[in-house]
């Protein structure tokens, strides 16, 4: 796992030989690139593997792609496992299983409410019984 994360991490300082045989022949075409060389060094590393071309570089892009779903997937994991047990302990046996999905759906999602536009749609805020 240390070569591919070298290889993907600095692809123009890596060794051709050492890396797998399907990239081999993409990654000379891409260290003999000086133009690319130059993006690289721009550009972050999910931009820099996002503007290679598909026709020219489809073993390296999928590469790449392989290699940035491994930390996001393992950060969404750690996370989510990690509100599980803050949320599931002996004080609160009586979680369900669907309300503790949805405790995990809502702290692990990206979508931010819009509090003050909800509020706004309301005519009170505290119904009467």
């Amino acid at each position: 796992m240390e070569k591919d994360i070298s290889l993907f991490s600095s692809p123009f300082s890596a060794d051709p030989d050492t890396a797998p045989h399907q990239l081999q022949l993409e990654l000379i075409e891409l260290q003999c690139d000086d133009e690319l060389r130059g993006r690289q060094q721009q550009l972050s590393l999910t931009d820099f593997y996002r503007q290679l071309e598909k026709g020219r570089f489809p073993e390296m892009r999928t590469f790449a792609k392989r290699m940035l779903s491994l930390f996001g997937s393992t950060y969404l994991c750690e996370q989510t496992f990690s509100v599980m047990n803050l949320n599931k302990n002996r004080l609160r046996s009586r979680l369900t299983d669907a309300h503790l999905r949805d405790i995990l759906r809502i702290s692990t999602t990206a979508v931010k409410p819009d509090l003050a536009r909800v509020l706004q749609s309301r005519s009170q805020y505290h119904p009467s019984h």
